[in-house]
């Protein structure tokens, strides 16, 4: 009887089993041959201008997979579509999904310029917050801090797109122009007073720094990238305890390059 019973209740697992592999095909049958209703296009652009727009996206869509509506969710190929929106120079992550209801959903993260690099041939270009290069958008210009000057990166020539962010530390990497614009940028980027206060850097011909303000006529002389905590804690104090007392105008020239002062001149 005990046998008898063991062998019954495997027969219902079997069944139940084959029952639930049986609902899951039918499933996952009715999902291939459901038509696709509408489709879903969402950009994160976080704190960045718009570089790429909802049209931008269903235009790539369109181009590259044909019109997706009506057509059954078995036949789009969800990762080929991604993988063409990856190629979008200003896409940093995208994810393409449906759901059950005939509906596909597509979910893009811009990525976020941090600065804009106007080299000596007058080629223009960004560099975002990962230290990957972009091109310029006409149709959408970023409002970003500006490097020029003396600046012969290219972004034409740089195959890779991109600096090495993750070695920034290394003397190697260090000594790229790309490299220490980056940190700069980065660093300006991540503080509110400065990051509205700086509006341009200028690249002197021995390759050290310059930045104008976006308000006055000051030039500070910055030079290198080397203590940068030390070198904006002393700008900010002379701001509020110097320039508010004797005057903005007194001074159109503040170097900030060496350590523990800060001298000033006047053109």
């Amino acid at each position: 009887m005990k046998k008898f019973l063991g062998i019954l209740f495997i027969l219902m697992w079997i069944l139940l089993v084959a029952g639930a592999g049986v609902l899951l095909g039918f499933v996952e049958t009715e999902q291939y041959d459901r038509p696709c209703r509408k489709i879903h296009i969402s950009i994160n652009y976080g704190k960045a201008d718009l570089l790429v727009s909802v049209q931008d996206i269903d235009s790539l869509i369109r181009h590259s997979a044909g019109n997706l509506t009506g057509k059954p969710l078995g036949w789009i190929n969800t990762s080929k579509i991604e993988g063409q929106i990856r190629l979008q120079p200003y896409v940093e992550k995208v994810m393409v999904y449906e759901n059950n209801k005939g509906e596909l959903f597509v979910e893009i993260r811009q990525r976020e310029p941090i600065l804009r690099i106007i080299n000596r041939n007058f080629e223009s270009f960004y560099l975002d917050g990962a230290g990957t290069l972009l091109p310029i958008n006409p149709r959408f210009p970023a409002r970003v801090l500006v490097a020029n000057g003396y600046i012969k990166d290219s972004y034409v020539n740089n195959k890779n797109r991109r600096i090495n962010v993750l070695a920034i530390s290394d003397s190697m990497y260090a000594d790229s122009l790309l490299t220490r614009l980056y940190k700069l940028a980065m660093f300006i980027s991540r503080d509110k007073n400065l990051k509205n206060q700086m509006d341009q850097i200028y690249v002197n011909d021995l390759q050290e720094f310059e930045l104008i303000p976006r308000y006055g006529d000051q030039v500070i002389l910055l030079g290198g990238v080397e203590d940068l905590d030390e070198k904006f804690t002393k700008l900010r104090i002379f701001y509020t305890q110097g320039l508010d007392k004797i005057g903005w105008n007194k001074y159109n020239i503040i170097n900030i390059k060496f350590k523990k002062q800060v001298v000033c001149s006047k053109l």
